[in-house]
């Protein structure tokens, strides 16, 4: 350890890296933190064999509430350096993990954002939603082959944390087209020019908007 143990006692979030591994993040003024034996354990590596692998001393002891001893942790530009020179797929692994979901998750100025519950669930969601996406993009191009090289999507999720069961929807759009509740619509058609629509798409929709009414009208008593 090469600094002076701060007396600070950090409370760190607890958050799931993988099954049977969570990882421990301290946010200080100073940036985020990671307790160096958890990244090791994510490389399947020992906390000596990670430090020289790095080949200088890194790593400074930090109080944790949930620790009797300060606990080495790595700061983020120590982070890069594993990233950058650690070649093991748990390196490529934990660099996702940290740049493309938790960090971004962390960084967010709502302060609901920065209880670790609310984490939790947003990191449960975007993975669902991934997996979700998958699935339905893939039955949608099975069930209706054609060109996709430039196609726009809509596709609706079902997620509740404790049901593994999952019915995603996807249906592939024109390029021109929008999706919008009908007083959305109405928003979107009355300006001039803020939505594309030829003389003929706009009698078209008339007609069926006073055909609905007409036939509402005609159900009204007397």
């Amino acid at each position: 350890m090469n600094a002076a143990i701060d007396q600070q006692v950090n409370t760190p979030l607890r958050l799931d890296f993988a099954k049977g591994l969570a990882m421990r993040v301290v946010r200080r003024p100073e940036g985020f933190w990671l307790v160096a034996a958890e990244v090791a354990a994510c490389m399947k590596l020992e906390v000596k064999d990670l430090l020289k692998a790095l080949g200088e001393p890194l790593g400074r002891p930090l109080r944790l509430a949930d620790e009797a001893e300060p606990v080495l942790c790595l700061s983020e530009g120590e982070l890069d350096d594993v990233f950058r020179r650690i070649k093991k797929p748990g390196a490529r692994r934990l660099r996702r993990w940290w740049l493309e979901e938790t960090r971004p998750a962390l960084l967010q100025e709502a302060g609901a954002a920065n209880t670790a519950e609310t984490l939790h669930l947003a990191l449960a969601l975007a993975a669902e939603a991934a997996q979700q996406v998958s699935r339905a993009v893939m039955e949608a191009v099975l069930r209706e082959p054609g060109t996709w090289q430039h196609s726009r999507w809509v596709v609706a999720l079902d997620y509740a944390p404790n049901n593994k069961q999952r019915w995603p929807h996807g249906r592939l759009i024109g390029l021109n087209s929008s999706v919008s509740t009908l007083s959305g619509m109405a928003e979107l058609i009355a300006p001039p020019g803020k939505m594309p629509a030829t003389s003929a798409e706009l009698l078209k929709l008339a007609t069926a908007c006073q055909q609905r009414l007409a036939a509402r009208l005609d159900k009204l008593p007397g």
